[in-house]
């Protein structure tokens, strides 16, 4: 019996302690691989673009937060591996330096090649709703929410998300992130002026805690609301019998299958709104055998018929 109150007692000791210190109390660390499906070894990875985020929490610290959230957004985009991002919010500076590489006083020999910017497909925007940690007593943090009184520090973020289908201008979804911490008394005296926004120091506060837990939520919304695209082979590059197709090893095209090619098609559109309705396949108009599998490409011969690039690939029964 006494034992058994002697570790109640170094049980709440402990507690007591570890809230003197000021030791954050963690959100629950999302896992990608868990609250996302795998994505099939066929997906073509959409690509994204983040613009800079308005920032409506009247937040006025030395952090610019409509640049520095979208930035930590991209590097957990990055992290899943699901995604290809574009930059916008520097984009003049990389315009620039391309006109600059034209120009005569620079040397031609390793300069980039123009035209190949990529293009988004998405475009993410965002608003900053709420970046508050109540309680702090330093007034770094501007908020009518007192609530947290003696007890400590109650720090939260909230983003509202919009993605956009570039193309049709179509906002595909709004979603909410948000992030919450708690910590003991001692945040409520902390000095956030020295931290830098994103570094190991700030997201070991309560205010940075909530941040992560808020920038992971909207990762995975943003995964779980791109529309998911399949690779279809298509016909790279075509000449008198031969032709090179858009996929090798990558998305396991083996030597000796055989494809039918069959031509674009067409879109069916609405007369009034101009909405796709339906879509009309191309003929078939030849066959092509693999004859050789590379790493992102796979040559092969024109077994019947033509091809031409641009075609589309369908696999046949045969195999020859």
């Amino acid at each position: 019996m006494e034992q058994a109150m002697s570790a109640k007692a170094c049980t709440r000791v402990l507690s007591i302690i570890f809230l003197t210190m000021g030791l954050v109390l963690q959100p629950g660390c999302l896992s990608f691989q868990h609250a996302l499906p795998p994505l099939p070894a066929d997906a073509i990875k959409p690509v994204v673009a983040v613009t800079t985020f308005r920032n409506e929490t009247g937040f006025s610290g030395q952090w610019e937060l409509g640049r520095g959230i979208p930035d930590l957004i991209v590097a957990e985009l990055l992290q899943t591996k699901r995604v290809v991002v574009v930059d916008r919010q520097n984009l003049p500076e990389v315009v620039g330096e391309i006109t600059r590489q034209g120009n005569e006083l620079f040397r031609k020999e390793d300069g980039v090649t123009r035209g190949r910017l990529k293009n988004a497909r998405f475009l993410i925007r965002g608003v900053i709703t709420d970046f508050t940690q109540t309680g702090n007593a330093t007034g770094w943090f501007r908020s009518s929410k007192a609530e947290a009184g003696i007890w400590g520090a109650r720090a939260l973020v909230m983003i509202n998300l919009t993605i956009i289908d570039v193309e049709s201008g179509e906002v595909l979804c709004s979603v909410p992130a948000e992030g919450h911490a708690y910590a003991s008394f001692y945040w409520t005296r902390f000095n956030y002026k020295d931290v830098s926004f994103g570094g190991d120091a700030f997201f070991k506060t309560p205010i940075g805690a909530a941040t992560r837990e808020a920038i992971q939520q909207a990762v995975i919304e943003i995964m779980r609301h791109l529309p998911l695209v399949t690779w279809r082979p298509r016909i790279a590059e075509a000449a008198a019998n031969t032709a090179i197709i858009n996929g090798g090893e990558n998305y396991g095209v083996q030597a000796g299958a055989v494809f039918n090619v069959r031509e674009a098609g067409r879109t069916i559109t609405d007369p009034t709104t101009g909405n796709v309705i339906d879509y009309i396949e191309g003929n078939v108009v030849g066959q092509i055998r693999i004859t050789q599998v590379r790493p992102q490409a796979a040559d092969g011969v024109i077994i019947s018929g033509k091809a031409k690039r641009g075609d589309f690939l369908e696999k046949s029964d045969c195999r020859r």
